[in-house]
């Protein structure tokens, strides 16, 4: 049986997959940022590989090297420029094979007793990144979708405790959600599971680079009031995923307090930014939140999936996702995770991600969040100088930019930013994305990369340049 692996064979199989993870990150330029490849292709070339007898592990890290490796998004690439998914840190990877290899049961201390350790020293250093005090209580979770909407079960069962019970019914008007138009569409989804629907969640307009309408907000919330609505939460962006823009989230804080709403910070993609010393005006206020979702696997560099959901109610958590399990022991005086958040089985990423810090320090992470942004500023110059029109006001790792031949009709404008990248991705030299922004299409350039240098930017600002100018002649 292939389950009888010898010690030898375990042995050699370690030492290959060492060295298809030291060939991965040393040979990141010499392969292809998309791979170029099509679903059929991939269809066809896994298809029935899975069979009763298998090959060993030494066939399967060979197929990986020949089948996944060359056909896999080179999200570590220097001129990867995409969404949010960042590079990992070397003891990242590391630290994950080891978490699967215990294979913990993070859901509670008596089934992952170090890994629970680690992650509580993972949360205290977190919400001291926030500003927030001891008691903060918080939980790793699959990604930010996950911490989003944790945070918002949170915020639902501290203004309407009887819904835990009786439900939507138990309510006498209908309950209101708060998000601008830009915020990332998990809290959409967010909403749907919430049980408020679309109906409840109530979109505010942005301005400048996507910042959210103080004052059209303090109206709405007036007149849902006014209507016999019930507004409960606010979600503030500590950096949107289209534009990286920023929200006041003292002023928003402010509004919350008057209005006596939840306030929850989606710093999922911008968190990173809290290392930086000079950045921490832009976060003015988020110490005050009630919930706050950032993700370790975007700009801390930790692979994925890790999200985090801080928040200073800790009772509260008890008392919306609590539960008797007869067959799982008692944790004494001590909550387990599986009481006092959404998922009951969990993956001890807690581990990984303290290894990672512990190997790197903030130190390794602060640096490299800097470099990106000093990078990210860099590219909208060259961007600039080369005629492209930038989108002004960054503050984060995204620029974007649009290249307007003159005499060009708008909507054919925005045909001309899609067909830029679309070149771009086909050639395998770089990746990025396009966002919608104000009712216009442009090139969006995301960078969280601990590869990327100044001379990757060059390379980049000239490939745009060149690609601009050849993609724009069947325009004229």
């Amino acid at each position: 049986m292939n389950l009888r692996v010898t010690s030898e064979s375990l042995k050699r199989a370690s030492q290959r997959a060492s060295e298809l993870y030291t060939e991965i990150f040393s040979e990141l330029e010499s392969r292809r940022v998309d791979p170029g490849v099509t679903r059929e292709e991939m269809r066809t070339m896994f298809s029935n590989s899975i069979n009763e007898k298998g090959v060993g592990l030494d066939q399967a890290l060979e197929e990986f090297s020949e089948k996944v490796l060359p056909n896999s998004m080179g999200t570590p690439h220097p001129l990867y420029f995409g969404l949010v998914n960042s590079s990992p840190l070397p003891a990242g990877p590391l630290a994950d094979l080891l978490v699967s290899s215990l294979n913990n049961n993070g859901g509670a201390f008596h089934q992952s007793p170090a890994m629970s350790a680690t992650e509580q020293e993972v949360i205290r250093a977190f919400a001291g990144l926030c500003g927030l005090g001891a008691e903060t209580s918080g939980m790793i979770l699959p990604g930010g979708t996950f911490a989003n909407l944790q945070g918002l079960m949170l915020a639902r069962q501290a203004h309407f405790p009887s819904w835990s019970t009786d439900g939507p019914a138990s309510l006498d008007g209908r309950p209101i959600l708060y998000r601008s138009d830009v915020t990332h569409f998990c809290n959409d989804r967010a909403a749907h599971v919430l049980g408020i629907g679309q109906t409840g969640l109530v979109r505010i307009p942005s301005q400048g680079r996507g910042e959210i309408d103080l004052g059209h907000l303090e109206q709405q919330i007036q007149r849902d009031r006014a209507a016999g609505h019930l507004p409960f939460a606010v979600v503030a962006n500590g950096g949107t995923t289209g534009t990286g823009a920023l929200d006041d989230i003292d002023s928003i804080a402010d509004i919350c307090k008057r209005h006596n709403l939840w306030l929850h910070v989606d710093a999922c993609y911008g968190g990173g930014s809290l290392l930086l010393e000079p950045r921490l005006s832009e976060f003015q206020g988020i110490h005050r939140a009630d919930s706050i979702a950032i993700d370790p696997h975007k700009w801390f560099f930790i692979p994925m999936t890790a999200g985090i959901l801080l928040t200073p109610h800790h009772q509260l958590e008890r008392e919306t996702f609590d539960i008797a399990a007869s067959y799982i022991p008692s944790g004494g005086d001590a909550v387990d995770p599986f009481r006092r958040g959404l998922p009951t089985s969990r993956r001890s990423s807690g581990l990984t991600i303290w290894m990672t810090l512990r190997a790197h320090g903030w130190n390794a992470i602060r640096e490299a969040v800097e470099r990106n942004i000093r990078l990210t500023r860099f590219l909208e110059e060259l961007l600039f100088d080369a005629g492209f029109r930038v989108l002004e006001g960054g503050k984060l790792s995204i620029a974007c930019a649009r290249w307007e031949p003159a005499g060009v009709e708008a909507v054919v404008l925005d045909q001309l930013q899609t067909e830029i990248a679309q070149t771009v991705i086909d050639s395998g030299r770089a990746w990025f994305s396009t966002v919608k922004h104000e009712d216009e299409i442009w090139m969006r350039l995301n960078l969280v990369n601990i590869h990327t240098q100044d001379h990757h930017i060059d390379t980049l600002a000239k490939l745009l340049s060149e690609t601009a100018r050849q993609c724009a002649v069947s325009y004229d």
